[in-house]
């Protein structure tokens, strides 16, 4: 009798459990839900993604509240690690590395805190050119002319701050070149330090020499800042910048000639991903309704910027470090059978 009732005790339970959880929440009804993001700035590229984002997923689901808060790549890994943000959408490989390792900007290690929700893009493209003044003056086409020569220069790149496009970009470039970027100051250099638009205006003024810095293609204001004053592509050693391109697990790619009037030839460069993230706070609901509201609108995705045209299900999937996916995230992709 005790065994029956154990067994009949044991079934409820189960049968509640399941009831309670995801197996049979609603989660295909069009109920609102609620969502703060961060990790981007008040302006530019990712501001208008995460707006529009945020159109769809409220057409999907009414009345849902999609707030976007400005912040940093770094500080939006931080945020939705500690219960502060639902989503980032601009995390790169050093911010989420430096956050599970807890180091610097990071206080403290945040693994097993960063969720993959998806795959942005994998279309920053870093861009490396020099004025045809220095370039003349010191007898500059390559990176490794720079190693060898070591001129003074005025070298427009971004905050240390932003891991992504300092790390991942220059840093690592000098890197697989054998120099540093502290051999900029011994060598009698100086930085611009700022994100590309800031160091776009500077080539333009004549107040910096040479810019490394991610921008997406087609880059209207690289070809427009070219017409009113001749550049140079600095070219990089195609198995060093495969070199540069692997420390973060970012991707190298060719830069077609005809892109730029200042190319004489194709020439490698690197080309960075972003990724959406979220924390473990964050219920299946929501994290599962958002995927699904992008993933169903992803021909509005494909039509916001040409770095997003190749957006799909097959490139949301995409996890280059490997992070555990979101509960919600993970029952999405596995119900479409994106994931086994």
């Amino acid at each position: 009798m005790k065994l029956r009732s154990a067994r009949v005790w044991a079934a409820a339970m189960l049968l509640g459990v399941g009831m309670a959880g995801p197996g049979l929440a609603g989660l295909n009804d069009n109920k609102p839900i609620k969502y703060t993001v961060t990790g981007a700035s008040v302006q530019g590229y990712f501001k208008v993604v995460v707006e529009a984002i945020n159109g769809i997923v409220r057409d999907a689901y009414p009345d849902s509240a999609a707030t976007f808060r400005p912040g940093s790549p770094a500080g939006g890994i931080l945020e939705v690690a500690t219960g502060k943000a639902e989503f980032t959408f601009t995390s790169g490989a050093p911010e989420i590395v430096y956050g599970m390792e807890g180091k610097p900007p990071f206080k403290e290690p945040l693994k097993g805190k960063i969720l993959h929700v998806m795959m942005l893009h994998r279309h920053l493209i870093v861009h490396s050119f020099m004025t045809k003044e220095w370039s003349e003056k010191y007898g500059i086409k390559t990176f490794d002319d720079i190693a060898a020569k070591k001129p003074p220069m005025r070298l427009a790149v971004n905050d240390l701050a932003n891991l992504q496009s300092t790390l991942g970009m220059h840093i690592a470039i000098f890197k697989a070149h054998g120099f540093e970027e502290g051999d900029i100051q011994k060598w009698g250099g100086s930085f611009v330090r700022g994100n590309s638009g800031i160091g776009l205006d500077a080539m333009r003024d004549g107040k910096a020499d040479v810019f490394i810095n991610g921008r997406f293609l087609p880059d209207s204001t690289t070809a427009e800042l070219a017409r009113g004053r001749p550049m140079v592509w600095i070219e990089g050693d195609p198995a060093k910048m495969k070199k540069a391109a692997d420390e973060w697990a970012y991707e190298t790619m060719t830069v077609d000639k005809n892109l730029y009037s200042f190319l004489d030839k194709d020439t490698a460069t690197l080309k960075l991903w972003n990724t959406i993230n979220t924390g473990p706070h964050v219920s299946e609901e929501t994290v599962y309704k958002f995927v699904k509201a992008v993933y169903d609108g992803q021909k509005r995705v494909q039509s916001l910027h040409p770095s997003l045209a190749e957006f799909s299900g097959q490139e949301m999937i995409k996890n280059p470090m490997n992070l555990p996916f979101h509960p919600g995230a993970e029952r999405f992709y596995r119900e479409k059978g994106l994931l086994k």
